[in-house]
């Protein structure tokens, strides 16, 4: 298998605390995600290490898809982190860092998965240029709108 890491980041005018709480509620990413996105909690209740959820979106194009989805980090203000189970990417790591810069916060997100060698080099040269990485970048100037409209 191949380890395949992308990551993004952007600054936002908004509160460290502020930006770390709704980023790390899960059930709110569907307010900035740039595809069609349904989480909910099994059971419901606040976001811990350990937490599942069910996603399902819109990967690929692929509507619907299903994600169970587990929170592995959790250091407030500074770092929250989430596994996806993907039926065809496997298990997929999301870790958002969260750092005052410049009277802001710069958040970086990054998102590791193993793949076959094959696979990986389809995602790295086509899937991902030209799906992920557009998507990432809607998703996180979404982000950014959000927590500076509520700040």
């Amino acid at each position: 298998m191949t380890t395949v890491v992308r990551s993004h980041q952007i600054l936002v005018r908004a509160p460290l605390q502020s930006a770390f709480d709704y980023v790390s509620d899960l059930t709110r990413h569907p307010e900035w995600s740039s595809g069609q996105l349904k989480i909910e909690a099994v059971p419901p209740g606040p976001s811990a290490v350990g937490r599942e959820y069910i996603s399902r979106g819109e990967v690929a194009g692929q509507k619907d898809r299903p994600n169970r989805v587990q929170i592995t980090e959790f250091e407030s203000p500074h770092k929250f982190g989430f596994v996806a189970n993907d039926p065809g990417f496997g298990k997929v790591s999301h870790v958002f860092t969260f750092t005052e810069h410049e009277g802001g916060v710069l958040i970086k997100r990054v998102m590791t998965l193993s793949l076959n060698p094959i696979l990986a080099f389809l995602f790295r040269f086509l899937i991902y240029p030209l799906i992920g990485s557009p998507a990432m970048d809607k998703s996180l100037a979404l982000l950014k709108a959000k927590l500076e409209e509520d700040s």
